[in-house]
C-alpha cells in the first residue's frame, strides 16, 4: 500500500474512535516517506492525543515544527497537547515562537494569536475585585442609582450575580429612560422594567416604543407614575389607532400621527412650549405636520400652548403649504370638536383665521378658553358654525350681547361656558339664554379685598 492508502485507512479508523489502528496506520505512512508530510504527522499526534500518549503526541508536534516552521498547524498542536500536559509556561512559549515564524497573512495567524491570550489570561491573576462581593449592600445601590438607565442595563450583562443583584432592587428601577434607544424597544423589555420596579415607575420617557398595550398596562398599574413623556414618537405603525391623547407633553416633538386616528388630543406641558412663526415650513413641528395624513379626524384639541401659528393647522388638516390645497376634502372627514383653550393667538385676526379652516365647517363643540375671543368673533362663529351644541368662552372678552347673540342665531345651541368673562356685568343675559333653554356656566369671582373683606362680583 501507499503512503496515501495508509493515510487515508488511518484516517476511517480515526473516524471510527479505532484510534490505536489509527496510530498503527499513520505510523506505517510515515515510514514509507523519506520526508513525512505535516499532515501526517498532525493525524499521528492526533490519534496518540485521544489515546492519552501525550509524550509521543508532543513528539510529532515538534517534529511538525522542525519540518515546517511556517506553518501554524503545528504550534497549535503542540501548545495544546502541552496545556493538557500541565505545562502552561510551555505551551505559552509554543505559541509566541509560532506568531514570530507564521505569516498574518496565514488563515491561521489570529487563531494563533487568540489562544496565546486565551492562555495568558488564564495565567495572569485578577487585577480587579467585584464590587458586589466586599461593599455594603447599600453603597452598592448609592453607586448604581447615579448611573444612566442605559448604564444599569448594561449591567445587567456583566454577570449572573450583578443581574440577580439589580433585578431584585425596586428602587433602581423607577425612572425607565428610553431616550437613548437606537432600534425599536420590545414590549417585554417595558415589562420586565414595571415587574422590576413592582409598579412604582415615577417618570417613564418613551422613544422608539409603538406597543399601545404595554403603555396603557404601564398607564393603569403604575399609581405613583409622575412624568411620561414621548420623544419624537412616530405613531404611523400603529395602522388602527383611533383615539390619541397627550398630556403634558412638550410641543417641541410634535409627533406623526397615524391616518387611522379620529380623536386627537394634545395638551403641552407648559406655556414655553410653542410653536415657531418665524419659519413654520422649517421647523420641526410643521415637517411632523406634514408626514401626518388625518383624512378621518373628527375630534381635535390643541391646549395650554403658549403661541400657535394659524398655519400650523392648515398644514395639520389640509397640507396647505402654499395658497393650494393638497387634501380632498370630499374624502375627508369634518371635524365635530374643536379645542383650543389656553392655546394663545398672536392676534384676533389669527385666531380667526384658525377658525376658518374648511374642515371645521360642521363644528358641533368649540372650547376657546382664555383665547382673544370678543362678541365680534361671536359674530363669526355664528355664521361660520351653523350646527355649534357647545362653546365655551370661559375667560375670554365676550359680553352679555354676545351671549344674547349665541342664543338667537344658533337654534340648536344647548351649552355656553362663561366664568370668568369679565365684559359680562349683569345677569340678565345668562337668564335670558336659561329662558331661552340653553344652559349657561357662569361662576363668580372675587376681584378684592375691602374694609369688609373679600368682595364677590358677577363676571
Amino acid at each position: 500500500m501507499s503512503a496515501a492508502e495508509y493515510q487515508e485507512l488511518g484516517k476511517r479508523y480515526y473516524k471510527h474512535k479505532e484510534y490505536q489502528k489509527a496510530v498503527d496506520a499513520f505510523t506505517e505512512a510515515i515510514e514509507s516517506m523519506i520526508i513525512p508530510t505535516v499532515a501526517m504527522l498532525n493525524n499521528r499526534a492526533a490519534s496518540f492525543e485521544k489515546l492519552q500518549n501525550f509524550k509521543m503526541a508532543c513528539k510529532d508536534g515538534r517534529h511538525m515544527i522542525k519540518l515546517d516552521k511556517g506553518d501554524a498547524r503545528g504550534y497549535l498542536r503542540t501548545a495544546d497537547i502541552l496545556q493538557k500536559m500541565e505545562k502552561l509556561d510551555s505551551a505559552v512559549d509554543i505559541y509566541k515562537y509560532g506568531l514570530k515564524n507564521v505569516s498574518v497573512t496565514d488563515d491561521n495567524y489570529k487563531l494563533l494569536q487568540g489562544m496565546l491570550d486565551k492562555l495568558i489570561r488564564q495565567l495572569s491573576p485578577p487585577k480587579s475585585v467585584d464590587p458586589f462581593s466586599v461593599l455594603p449592600i447599600e453603597l452598592v445601590e448609592m453607586v448604581i442609582g447615579h448611573l444612566t438607565f442605559r448604564n444599569m442595563v448594561t449591567c445587567l450583562r456583566v454577570s449572573k450575580q450583578w443581574k440577580q443583584f439589580l433585578i431584585n432592587r425596586p428602587r433602581l428601577w423607577t425612572d425607565l429612560d428610553l431616550s437613548h434607544a437606537r432600534r425599536p424597544v420590545s414590549g417585554s423589555f417595558v415589562r420586565h422594567c414595571v415587574l422590576r420596579s413592582q409598579h412604582k415607575l415615577k417618570t417613564a420617557t418613551i422613544h422608539r416604543f409603538n406597543h399601545v398595550d404595554s403603555l396603557r398596562s404601564l398607564a393603569t398599574t403604575c399609581k405613583a407614575l409622575e412624568s411620561l413623556d414621548f420623544l419624537n414618537p412616530d405613531f404611523t405603525t400603529l395602522e388602527s389607532l383611533e383615539s390619541l391623547k397627550l398630556h403634558n407633553y412638550p410641543l417641541n416633538n410634535f409627533p406623526i400621527l397615524p391616518p387611522s386616528l379620529r380623536v386627537y388630543e394634545h395638551t403641552a406641558s407648559d406655556s414655553n412650549n410653542h410653536f415657531t412663526t418665524t419659519s413654520p415650513l422649517t421647523a420641526l413641528n410643521t415637517q411632523a405636520a406634514l408626514a401626518t395624513h388625518l383624512p378621518q379626524l373628527t375630534a381635535l384639541a390643541l391646549c395650554n400652548l403658549g403661541a400657535l401659528d394659524p398655519g400650523f393647522l392648515d398644514v395639520l388638516l389640509l397640507k396647505a403649504v402654499t395658497d393650494d390645497v393638497d387634501v380632498d376634502l370630499a374624502t375627508s372627514t369634518s371635524l365635530t370638536r374643536l379645542s383650543l383653550a389656553n392655546t394663545t393667538l398672536s392676534n384676533k385676526d389669527a385666531l380667526l383665521r384658525c377658525l376658518s379652516n374648511p374642515r371645521f365647517s360642521t363644528l358641533q363643540e368649540l372650547d376657546l378658553t382664555d383665547s382673544l375671543a370678543d362678541d365680534e368673533v361671536v359674530d363669526f362663529l355664528c355664521s361660520t358654525f351653523p350646527a355649534l351644541r357647545r362653546v365655551n368662552l370661559a375667560k375670554t372678552r365676550i359680553s352679555g350681547a354676545g351671549i344674547k347673540q349665541l342664543c338667537v342665531k344658533l337654534s340648536g345651541l344647548e351649552w355656553i361656558g362663561a366664568d370668568f368673562c369679565q365684559s359680562v356685568t349683569s345677569i340678565d343675559a345668562v337668564e335670558l339664554a336659561r329662558k331661552m333653554g340653553v344652559e349657561v356656566s357662569w361662576r363668580l369671582v372675587q376681584v378684592g379685598k375691602g374694609k369688609k373683606g373679600w368682595r364677590d362680583r358677577y363676571l
